[in-house]
């Protein structure tokens, strides 16, 4: 079944699939969307499995985002912040309807890349770990003192709200496949993140047509959700 291409007096077309990142929620993309929505982009954004059960790692999460983008009116910009980035780099594989991918504080990585260690899991006093293994970082260190302290009140409002959830270790797994070199890409990255390497930093510049450095950390999305609203609505608009 062919998706139509959704459009309305704006003349926006398409739809965007956001993916959150490790520990988040669904709607940590609240101001992103409302402002997508408000120019007339369809959007949606799946509750990835990995966060909801104990038996559930990357492989199931790009299932569950590859749902959404069939689901999803054509062309589709698929965006992943930070972890959500390994997420839509596997969905995407394969998926015609999807014209462009999003990285967000986030570097795609080759096919083939290794999983992560997980021994820090056990060793970082700011990352608590639950009965079956499933690990999240302390919601209160965050916001004190894990780069979330010059967040506006509203913010620390919302995080205090929605605490970081705990993730099983399967979302630490290889990058089997990986459709960014394929599928035209974007990256977004903040100067001040340190989440993010030099060598990666400087991968990207030399193997990716399109990456953006902007003055924020590693929480762009909430730091500058107008900025990361305008590159998904820029590069949507040369799918036309």
């Amino acid at each position: 079944m062919v998706n139509k291409v959704a459009s309305d007096a704006t003349g926006v077309r398409g739809s965007a699939v956001l993916v959150q990142g490790l520990w988040g929620w669904p709607e940590d993309w609240r101001w992103v969307r409302r402002l997508l929505e408000q120019s007339g982009l369809r959007v949606s954004a799946p509750d990835l499995p990995s966060h909801r059960t104990a038996d559930a790692g990357l492989l199931e999460d790009a299932a569950e985002v590859r749902g959404a983008i069939r689901s999803s009116p054509r062309p589709v910009i698929a965006v992943g912040w930070s972890y959500g980035g390994s997420v839509i780099s596997l969905a995407a594989v394969g998926e015609d309807s999807v014209s462009h991918l999003v990285y967000v504080s986030d570097i795609p990585k080759p096919a083939g890349t290794p999983g992560e260690d997980s021994g820090w899991i056990d060793t970082d006093p700011h990352i608590l770990v639950d009965a079956d293994g499933r690990f999240a970082p302390d919601n209160d260190w965050l916001l004190d003192e894990g780069g979330m302290r010059t967040y506006p009140e509203n913010l620390r409002e919302y995080f205090r709200a929605h605490p970081r959830r705990f993730v099983t270790r399967a979302t630490l797994g290889p990058q089997p496949e990986a459709a960014w070199d394929i599928i035209p890409t974007t990256v977004v990255i903040g100067q001040d993140d340190q989440l993010l390497s030099e060598a990666d930093r400087g991968w990207a510049l030399a193997h990716l047509a399109d990456v953006r450095v902007v003055d924020a950390d590693h929480f762009v999305i909430f730091r500058r959700p107008e900025l990361v609203s305008r590159v998904i609505l820029e590069v949507l608009g040369q799918q036309s």
